[in-house]
């Protein structure tokens, strides 16, 4: 015979049921760099959202953004109030009666299963892709690893070193370094204009 235990027990499961606060996900589609839709389960049922906001490493002043396609774990979670005034005009209005509704969503990335996840390199600080194009900062230097690499500046550049090592096939202005003749006629020789 059931008891008023059962019954509470009961009563919480309903809450707990009824509560949504965060679930593992999965991307199924990009919208934009700041909407996806995602896949998650709830007692064994596939579930979707759409149109689910982005969480990004961003503030006013400064970025850091990793790319997003189909595939991507992460978690998908979900407010204690209506946030549809947030995203609309950057004003927290908030509906008090709604909690952990479902449409007050945001995913987040980077929670993978552990057979899934990425070996990351040592640093700091490392920014990279999981291809292999990777900037880490040490306290003893920076690095820079990856396919081409391009530095676009406004201005002028300027290198302050006790020493500069360039590659053997070094281009400067067009015209291969080791290749260059002057004006004079010599190799390399400091004097007379570079031809």
């Amino acid at each position: 015979m059931r008891d008023c235990n059962d019954s509470f027990n009961d009563i919480l499961d309903g809450f707990s049921n009824a509560t949504l606060v965060e679930k593992p996900c999965k991307i199924v589609k990009v919208n934009s760099q700041y909407c996806v839709d995602v896949e998650y389960y709830d007692n064994n049922e596939p579930y979707y959202l759409y149109n689910v906001p982005v969480k990004h490493l961003q503030t006013q002043s400064a970025f850091v953004f990793l790319g997003l396609k189909a595939g991507d774990c992460g978690t998908v979670r979900f407010f204690d109030n209506d946030v549809t005034g947030y995203y609309a005009d950057d004003e927290y209005v908030s509906d008090e009666t709604r909690s952990h509704d479902i449409n007050d969503n945001l995913f987040s990335f980077g929670f993978y299963p552990a057979l899934s996840q990425y070996v990351f390199p040592h640093g700091d600080v490392v920014i990279g892709t999981t291809s292999g194009a990777v900037v880490n900062l040490t306290a003893a230097g920076i690095s820079i690893s990856g396919g081409d690499v391009s530095i676009t500046g406004s201005g002028n550049i300027t290198i302050s070193s006790s020493s500069v090592s360039i590659g053997a096939d070094t281009t400067i202005d067009g015209k291969k370094f080791l290749e260059h003749t002057h004006s004079n006629g010599n190799q390399g020789n400091p004097t007379g204009g570079v031809i």
